[in-house]
């Protein structure tokens, strides 16, 4: 665990096993979210434009408020994400065939062949990552997210 870490357990007086696996799940979270940032970079993309092209791919013809919705963001963020992947030509928005109010989000043959080549490296990635970890270890691990997800309100114990 690293020093900012170890000092909000000391200022917070809380030394239990607990407490140090949640400031460790924190700080590998923050190591993980920085290695996928530079992954992501070597293709102009960040972790929440990567998901809404991939999203975006696997519903063609939706609209920005149902990604949203699917994505758990708001709507504001899903309108900032789509302006940014449709600079780069990665999406395109369509008039809704049914909802003049609204648009469609389609992947266009670049997006698509971004993520033909993202893919297989964003795969192999998360291969590496969890080199070593075993389906015990694994299975622990996900009891323990489960349990600090369900203390956050965020889900039940049992999924």
């Amino acid at each position: 665990m690293d020093q900012k870490h170890e000092l909000l357990l000391e200022h917070a007086r809380q030394q239990s096993k607990g407490a140090r696996v949640v400031m460790a799940l924190l700080h590998t979270a923050s190591l993980i979210d920085r290695a996928c940032a530079t992954e992501l970079s070597k293709f102009d993309l960040s972790e929440g434009r990567l998901s809404v092209l991939l999203a975006a791919a696997k519903s063609r013809g939706a609209t920005p408020a149902f990604l949203a919705e699917q994505l758990g963001i708001t709507r504001a963020a899903i309108t900032g994400l789509v302006d940014g992947l449709e600079r780069q030509g990665l999406i395109r928005r369509s008039a809704h065939p049914a909802d003049r109010r609204s648009m469609t989000i389609e992947v266009t043959v670049p997006g698509q062949e971004v993520l033909d080549r993202l893919v297989p490296i964003y795969g192999a990635w998360l291969q590496e990552l969890s080199t070593g970890i075993s389906t015990e270890a694994a299975d622990d691990a996900l009891d323990v997210f489960a349990a600090i997800q369900h203390s956050l309100g965020g889900g039940s114990r049992n999924e």
